[in-house]
């Protein structure tokens, strides 16, 4: 297994980071991406994270933290590509995603990092487009509430993908030329060294109404 170090970003890093993450995700995704036409939906939903006790404000009430992002989402492609910038008020990363329904995969562009991250699309969480595309028209009128819960994902980033040419054209514009790897779900990884984990980070978005956290880790 290739062993990569990786140096935690600071706040200072993340703060320049929120300058170049609008111009790289048009480099990487939508100025990339040429065919089919496409909106892009804007949204923000907050939710009350239960298992931090800090999350509280004085006298018990709960603390909401707000989740942005951005998605161009094209419903006669069956794809969703979302971009998360650089959050205010927490410590999780920006990211470009990519939710593949022809292709049943999901694709993770850490924009600090520069590495991507590949799994199957679980449909359990994620929203098919044209239901992505009700649900911001609800968040734009105010038709939502958008206070919500959190559902975590906990991923380890496992073996090397050296060619992703047959994952199709978004997520081939989206990882070519960069580190891409694999992701497994810990509670499914036989015999794993939880002590192995070097490095974890977080990216935290909305594909469906509520948000969710995915923690990958990496040896």
């Amino acid at each position: 297994m290739v062993k990569i170090a990786f140096n935690t970003p600071t706040a200072l890093q993340k703060e320049e980071a929120r300058q170049d993450v609008e111009a790289l995700v048009s480099r990487t995704v939508r100025a990339q991406i040429l065919t089919g036409k496409s909106t892009i939906y804007r949204g923000e939903m907050c939710f009350f994270d239960s298992e931090d006790p800090a999350n509280a404000l004085p006298g018990g009430e709960p603390y909401f933290l707000p989740v942005t992002e951005e998605a161009d989402i094209r419903e006669d492609d069956n794809i969703a590509i979302i971009d998360v910038p650089v959050p205010s008020f927490s410590d999780s990363d920006p990211a470009a995603i990519i939710h593949d329904f022809e292709k049943g995969m999901t694709a993770y562009l850490d924009l600090l990092l520069g590495n991507c991250y590949l799994m199957p699309l679980n449909t359990s969480i994620v929203m098919p487009p044209k239901n992505l595309v009700e649900l911001f028209g609800k968040l734009a009128s105010g038709k939502y509430l958008p206070h919500t819960y959190v559902i975590r994902e906990d991923l380890v980033a496992l073996e090397e993908i050296r060619d992703v040419s047959n994952l199709g054209i978004f997520i081939y514009q989206l990882c070519n030329n960069r580190k891409a790897f694999r992701l497994r779900r810990r509670d499914l990884l036989l015999g794993f060294n939880k002590r192995a984990v070097d490095k974890c980070w977080k990216i935290r978005h909305f594909p469906n109404e509520f948000v969710v956290e995915t923690k990958i880790c990496q040896e």
